[in-house]
């Protein structure tokens, strides 16, 4: 048993007894079996990985800050292809992707891949900063980044989509395949050692959470302490990654952090 699973079936319960009573939840989750048909299509874009490009630095105001994608558990960089298209059509020149195998490398491990990966770029670029979006297990990755291995010092925006900050119960149906699955439910040693908030310093937080993501349960697990959560009203786990809607708002954010303007919020805002 691990702890406070308890109380996150009893949350989980009143939740879904809500749920039920809104139409658009449906609709919600039919858009969601919809997108997992379009990300099963889009998966073999991204089975290998990407090349490192440096971009070109822009004289125009675009903006060079590299953003490195995260992907989840069980996809690969093919999850990025609305956002990358967002992010480029607003003048990000240096976007890149890393693919991870979590039934071989557990959490640590991904992060420390993800830190090589970064440091590569930063290399290539010569960009002091980047700015990181992770999905779902991206996140975590993420956060176990910034938080153990000094990616504090390099990470200018962080933003979580669907992330299981305090972990998900639903991880059990993983837990026989490998050590990350277990590390994502509640109360193990990575989520214990994470801890639910984010430590105050420069390194800006931004987390994305939905009110039917069946895959982040308990549902505020997606909220993270110390950021600014959006909630993204009526998207399951996989909609949110290939929304148009919440990849317009992930490149505002980043936008915003390029001196571009300020923070526009055009979706559920909850601080």
């Amino acid at each position: 048993m691990y702890l406070g699973m308890p109380k996150a079936d009893t949350y989980v319960v009143g939740a879904l007894s809500t749920a039920l009573k809104r139409p658009e939840t449906y609709v919600g989750h039919l858009r969601e079996a919809l997108n997992l048909a379009r990300a099963a299509v889009s998966y073999p874009k991204g089975i290998f990985e990407s090349s490192i490009t440096p971009g070109s630095p822009c004289d125009d105001g675009l903006h060079d800050t590299p953003v490195v994608l995260v992907h989840g558990y069980g996809h690969n960089r093919s999850a990025w292809l609305v956002l990358e298209r967002h992010l480029r059509k607003a003048g990000f020149t240096s976007v890149h992707t890393v693919n991870y195998n979590p039934l071989a490398h557990d959490v640590p491990e991904l992060a420390a891949r993800l830190k090589g990966r970064i440091d590569l770029i930063r290399a290539l670029t010569g960009s002091p900063k980047v700015h990181v979006v992770g999905h779902s297990l991206g996140g975590v990755i993420l956060r176990w980044y910034v938080q153990e291995l000094g990616g504090d010092s390099v990470v200018d925006t962080a933003v979580s989509v669907a992330s299981p900050h305090q972990g998900t119960i639903a991880a059990v149906a993983g837990a026989a395949f490998g050590r990350t699955a277990k590390q994502l439910l509640p109360g193990s040693e990575i989520m214990r050692a994470l801890g639910p908030s984010v430590a105050r310093g420069s390194v800006r937080w931004v987390a994305y959470y939905s009110n039917i993501d069946l895959l982040i349960q308990p549902s505020p697990s997606a909220k993270l302490h110390g950021a600014t959560n959006v909630l993204v009203k009526d998207r399951g786990h996989l909609s949110m990654l290939l929304s148009p809607v919440v990849a317009r708002s992930i490149t505002t954010q980043l936008e915003a952090a390029e001196g571009a303007g300020a923070v526009v919020k055009p979706l559920h805002h909850a601080a």
